[in-house]
């Protein structure tokens, strides 16, 4: 793998989930890994590694894909530590690194990915309360038809926690072309829900 450089970390973000004590201890490690401290790294890696791998796989839908765009996104923060500037999070930075990582494996083997065209109903389907379980799994197969570009903001929004300023970093575009795609993520995740038959709750 060739990947020694970090991306631009250079985008303000508002206040948001992680604390700022655990962003003051990312920011000590991802120092400390710039020195070739291997324990630090370690550390990074525990911390992120899983809500990166959930994430890198709801966007390329593969396990083994998943996992192996994970290690080349932890060799790419090794090699590039020493360019983070901090001037985002952290984990923001890995992130975006991770997210270019399954960008580039969905451009090779999945060109021209487009969301399917969907034509909702004037009135949700009359539902009976459903069951916890069976709704979430409604969710997911609604999250499935939805493109990868569309599919990212709301994985890292909604289960990231992520702002949209620190979204647009991660997607490396404007603040508006998040929101855009938010809203129509919702607004196709709500149609396709009523399709399902689960009464709408998107927001």
């Amino acid at each position: 793998m060739n990947r020694g450089d970090g991306p631009n970390d250079n985008i303000d973000e508002g206040p948001h989930a992680f604390s700022a004590q655990g962003e003051h201890e990312d920011l000590s490690l991802i120092e400390r890994t710039a020195t070739g401290d291997e324990a630090a790294f370690f550390q990074l890696y525990q911390r992120h590694h899983l809500p990166l791998f959930n994430y890198l796989l709801r966007l390329v839908q593969e396990a083994p894909v998943a996992e192996d765009l994970l290690q080349e996104a932890f060799l790419a923060v090794w090699r590039g530590a020493g360019k983070f500037r901090g001037q985002s999070k952290v984990k923001t930075w890995i992130f975006r690194i991770g997210h270019n990582q399954a960008v580039s494996w969905l451009r090779k083997l999945r060109p021209a990915e487009q969301d399917p065209v969907f034509i909702p109903e004037e009135d949700p389907l009359p539902e009976a309360q459903a069951h916890e379980t069976w709704r979430a799994e409604q969710v997911w197969r609604a999250m499935e038809r939805l493109s990868s570009t569309h599919r990212a903001v709301v994985e890292l929004a909604y289960m990231q926690s992520f702002s949209y300023p620190e979204i647009a970093q991660i997607l490396d575009c404007p603040v508006g072309t998040v929101k855009s795609r938010m809203s129509y993520a919702l607004r196709y995740l709500g149609a396709a829900l009523r399709e399902l038959g689960v009464q709408d709750e998107a927001r």
